[in-house]
């Protein structure tokens, strides 16, 4: 069952997004959707990018790194030449699970640079721009284990979206005219990748 919606084709016509996380998933809905409504969308993520992405802009980057970052932002800015929005959308964990005391310092830094790091990076570099044309909207994506962690499961994952979240709602109180949100995905039916190949 594929649910319908309907939306304005020009919603986002004259809009720059980058979507991180964009070839899978909610990120690729959520490409597919900024592009059914117009937007100019880049998008990033580790793997290479499919035959049927509907960016204009593939960049295969690691986010988690400051050189993953680094080439995202290089490209992005070559091609769009700025950015109006920005989803936030990667994240995830390869911690093992036990708890607390299974995790490394290793497994931490990596929790941390893939699921808050990688926003911070990515919005120091590209905040900027958005002050400068005066608009702009940030959207980070959490977790609802930001307030209910999985104590022998996701631990690393879920202090890293607290973090996420704490840190969002503090980038939305200081640029004036930009946005910044988070919020958590929540499952009703049809994947939000079904939802957008309408």
């Amino acid at each position: 069952m594929t649910a319908q919606f309907s939306f304005d084709p020009t919603e986002f016509t004259g809009r720059r997004a980058l979507v991180t996380g964009g070839t899978q998933g909610m990120g690729e809905a959520i490409v597919r959707r900024l592009a059914a409504g117009g937007a100019r969308v880049a998008t990033t993520a580790r793997s290479p990018s499919s035959e049927r992405q509907p960016a204009e802009v593939f960049v295969q980057a690691d986010v988690s790194t400051r050189e993953g970052v680094d080439k995202v932002i290089s490209d992005v800015l070559r091609r769009l030449g700025g950015v109006d929005i920005v989803v936030h959308n990667v994240g995830g964990s390869s911690a093992p699970g036990g708890g607390a005391l299974a995790l490394s310092d290793e497994d931490w830094q990596q929790t941390l640079d893939t699921n808050l790091l990688a926003a911070v990076r990515l919005d120091r570099s590209l905040l900027p721009g958005m002050l400068k044309q005066g608009s702009g909207v940030i959207i980070h994506v959490s977790s609802i284990q930001r307030r209910l962690p999985l104590f022998e499961a996701t631990l690393a994952y879920a202090a890293a979206k607290a973090a996420l979240t704490t840190y969002s709602k503090g980038l939305s109180r200081r640029p004036r005219r930009i946005g910044s949100s988070c919020g958590s995905p929540t499952r009703r039916g049809p994947t939000r990748a079904k939802l957008a190949r309408t």
